[in-house]
């Protein structure tokens, strides 16, 4: 089991009245735990910008929500002005200048993901095609038969469950852009069997887990020094 010591030194002689020195050490732990360490990590990694965009660091749909996860973040910049705004679900929590670090607890919040279901009817034939998502997917001998194969397709940003007749699309992380209607899936009834199907949203997708994101405060060249270290 990895053991990741974090510690924290403040000090300064004038600062207040009195000096001041506080040093804080901890070792990671699981959420709930006293003795089992996080165990995986982002690994250290530079992210170098070259716009004033938002930029997404992590998705937390990515992550297992409301544990004891760990980021670190440092800005590498030597120019005392710039400095990289820091948000979690769309709210600022601070800036960091120029060589200022931080690391904090982040709990991985999930966002709504879209739910829809896509229901096959009427006559199929394995001639038939049906495409979304860039996937294109070989129809079976019936409605049955096809929603199946929907089932068992692996597609690049949904889930798929469902039974019967049916297919429920889960979206692999949360939006607010990602309505889905039957425009977007592309049938080829091949076989001229009148093959048909319809969609029905359960869940409109928003757009509101805790993402981490950045913003430079310049266009030009600057660097964030990032890890996430989780369980």
């Amino acid at each position: 089991m990895p053991t990741t010591t974090a510690t924290l030194s403040l000090s300064s002689s004038d600062l207040t009245s009195a000096s001041t020195a506080i040093t804080a050490t901890t070792v990671l732990k699981k959420a709930g735990e006293r003795s089992l360490g996080l165990t995986d990590t982002s690994g250290l990694a530079r992210k170098t910008t070259t716009a004033s965009s938002v930029f997404r660091l992590f998705y937390a749909d990515d992550y297992t929500a409301d544990k004891a996860h760990k980021i670190y973040l440092k800005n590498m910049s030597t120019i005392a002005s710039e400095y990289f705004t820091i948000t979690i679900d769309d709210e600022e929590i601070g800036r960091l200048y120029a060589g200022d670090f931080a690391f904090f607890p982040w709990s991985a919040k999930d966002g709504t993901k879209e739910v829809f279901t896509a229901s096959c009817a009427d006559t199929w034939q394995v001639a038939d095609t049906l495409t979304f998502d860039g996937v294109q997917v070989n129809a079976g001998a019936s409605a049955s038969a096809t929603a199946a194969i929907l089932r068992a397709t692996i597609y690049p940003n949904w889930i798929v469950t469902g039974s019967g007749d049916d297919a429920i699309f889960t979206a692999k992380r949360s939006r607010a852009d990602q309505e889905i209607d039957v425009s977007e899936f592309v049938l080829v009834d091949a076989a001229s069997s009148d093959a048909t199907f319809t969609i029905a949203t359960t869940t409109n997708g928003l757009d509101d887990a805790a993402d981490i994101k950045i913003t430079p405060s310049v266009a030009t060249s600057m660097t964030l020094e990032y890890m996430l270290i989780n369980e």
